[in-house]
């Protein structure tokens, strides 16, 4: 199901950074594709100058909780060297597709160790060589590093890799500039933001079988930060990813919990 991985992957897009330390508190969105809302997300970060802790978590609503009762929890402790996040331990747990699936990383020497693994990889994917993991991180502090950018520069231009303990995947960013977002009664957010167009690709741990296919198209996407409060940093006010048969699937801020 295609879905499965578009929406860990808009909202990995959507992770909060500010360079000064940020109070814990969550972010809720919602996705919807051919105009139907099909999951629900919430992100709480808790951002020092050192050390971070990231936690995202989803569920499937509507007409996808039907096809698919998917719930998922994603978790990344880290530290800073300078700019550059440092993950210290990676976790996901959850249930895909009617399967209970579980994943724990831990790193040593920039290299990450899967210490955790439900299901079995190669009942799914290739192996993803030792060579091509070293110096990745988790898709959580990739895009802390894209984001913290953002912050520290105005611009969201550069590149990352991330290795979530199945496939290694690239992620490409550049500057579009400042757009106008207008109303919207799916959104609780209307205005200027910038507008940061991506695109991203799998290197390596491909599907096995038929789904081999679907996992080599490079995919294009669009995420718009903005002011959420006055003063504060730019956040994730919305974001889409192009879809292979159904057009672009849309993520949209509806709220923030103190």
């Amino acid at each position: 199901m295609i879905f499965a991985r578009l929406l860990p992957l808009l909202v990995l897009l959507l992770t909060p950074i500010s360079p000064a330390r940020a109070a814990a508190g969550e972010l809720n969105y919602t996705l919807y594709v051919l105009g139907f809302p099909i999951a629900d997300a919430a992100i709480g970060v808790d951002m020092g100058p050192a050390a971070y802790l990231m936690t995202m978590r989803y569920h499937t609503t509507g007409i996808a909780k039907i096809v698919s009762s998917d719930h998922l929890e994603y978790k990344v402790r880290g530290a800073f060297d300078g700019d550059r996040p440092v993950p210290l331990d990676y976790s996901s747990i959850g249930r895909l597709r009617g399967q209970d699936r579980l994943m724990g990383l831990t790193y040593r020497d920039n290299t990450p160790i899967v210490t955790q693994i439900s299901p079995p990889n190669d009942t799914e994917r290739e192996d993803v060589p030792t060579a091509l993991r070293v110096r990745t991180v988790d898709p959580l502090s990739t895009i802390v590093t894209m984001l913290r950018k953002v912050t520290t520069t105005g611009r969201c231009d550069g590149s990352a890799r991330s290795y979530d303990g199945r496939r290694v995947e690239s992620f490409e960013m550049r500057t579009v500039g400042n757009e106008d977002i207008p109303a919207s009664g799916r959104s609780s957010f209307s205005g200027r933001a910038l507008r940061c167009d991506f695109t991203s690709r799998i290197l390596a741990g491909f599907r096995l079988g038929d789904s081999r296919a679907d996992d080599t198209v490079e995919r294009h996407g669009t995420i718009w930060l903005a002011q959420v409060v006055n003063g504060g940093a730019r956040l994730p006010v919305r974001a889409a990813v192009e879809t292979r048969w159904f057009g672009d699937a849309t993520i949209y801020l509806t709220g923030t919990t103190p």
